[in-house]
């Protein structure tokens, strides 16, 4: 097993936060992980994104030229990276704030719209990690349920709970028939 991961978005969308919380959970099953976080020139409203690697295998360079997967939270990272995408890859892309094409290898998410019915638009990364990992189950769904108040320890459990409701919505999403438009 080899996946290379690239989440990117907006400084804000909480990209860096579930970068970080599928590296750590990863480790607890897969040999191999890297985390590499890279931020715009401004943290808030600045583009951000991370790789995050998965491998059986030893991983000789933590930057990947191509990836497996990408989670699109904007625009401008949609422009940016869709052609870093493998030719067998998948996309899972934020439809809210995003203008795609749908095929085999894009998913449109409409997460942000998602999030917001569930109280927190905030909450769109958590309905994009569910989709993804409907789609490819590297990590049990309950594993990250579990995780996310260790991982968020100052966050109100009102928060949590929304988070959790918006990964299950994700979930939901992907196993409703992958609705693209």
């Amino acid at each position: 097993m080899h996946e290379r991961i690239l989440i990117a978005g907006s400084g804000g969308q909480g990209v860096i936060s579930i970068g970080k919380l599928l590296a750590r959970l990863a480790a607890e099953t897969i040999q191999h992980i890297t985390f590499f976080p890279a931020y715009g020139a401004e943290v808030r409203g600045g583009t951000s994104n991370c790789q995050v690697i998965l491998s059986s295998n030893e991983i000789a360079a933590p930057i990947a030229e191509k990836f497996d997967s990408l989670l699109v939270m904007n625009q401008q990272s949609t422009d940016h990276f869709m052609p870093l995408l493998d030719k067998n890859g998948l996309a899972v892309i934020n439809q809210s704030m995003c203008k795609a094409h749908a095929d085999d290898r894009h998913v449109l998410v409409p997460a942000t719209e998602i999030a917001d019915r569930l109280g927190n638009a905030k909450a769109a990364n958590f309905v994009m990690l569910g989709v993804w990992l409907a789609r490819k189950p590297l990590i049990p769904n309950r594993t990250v349920e579990n995780a996310m108040a260790t991982h968020f320890p100052d966050a109100p459990p009102a928060l949590i709970d929304i988070n959790i409701r918006a990964f299950r919505a994700g979930l939901d999403f992907s196993s409703s028939g992958d609705r693209k438009a």
